[in-house]
């Protein structure tokens, strides 16, 4: 059983990310996975009876490719961030329940991103997601991440971290 505290805690923790994500305090927010990072958002079809999914994810990364990414959208070569997205992140429905190992945590949670590009194009993106949070010195670390969009057609503007 997690402990009401246990559980603020993490709330907090997920608030605090999506306002470093909202600052555009990137590297701040790399400090928050672990160095195994597991980064999915797997591909979603939208069809009628019990069929498998496709397999393949939109996004397969470890903290090297999300380092990558960061830096990418450093150097002003990223044209779809030119000028930069302006996000609200909303996360919500948090639940947290004891990991597979001790000092870990799974946490699942609801979000919604705003996402206004240009003054005048904005998308809406929701989802759910489940992390494995792990202790490390004293500080929760993100070490899984599993997104599940609700959308399953997205424009090529999602290059905002989810």
């Amino acid at each position: 059983m997690v402990s009401l505290e246990t559980k603020q805690e993490v709330a907090e923790f997920l608030y605090r990310e999506a306002h470093l994500l909202d600052e555009h305090r990137f590297e701040e927010w790399l400090t928050l996975f672990t160095d195994d990072l597991e980064y999915l958002i797997p591909l979603r079809e939208l069809v009628e009876g019990d069929v498998p999914p496709a397999g393949h994810p939109i996004i397969k990364d470890d903290k090297l490719m999300l380092i990558a990414r960061v830096k990418k959208n450093a150097t002003g070569m990223s044209h779809v961030e030119i000028p930069h997205s302006t996000t609200t992140r909303l996360v919500t429905n948090v639940l947290v329940e004891d990991g597979v190992a001790e000092h870990e945590l799974r946490v699942f949670s609801s979000f919604v991103v705003r996402q206004v590009r240009r003054q005048r194009d904005s998308f809406t993106w929701g989802g759910r997601r489940t992390d494995l949070l792990r202790k490390l010195e004293g500080a929760w670390k993100i070490a899984r991440r599993e997104v599940l969009l609700d959308e399953t057609v997205l424009p090529r503007t999602l290059t905002i971290f989810l």
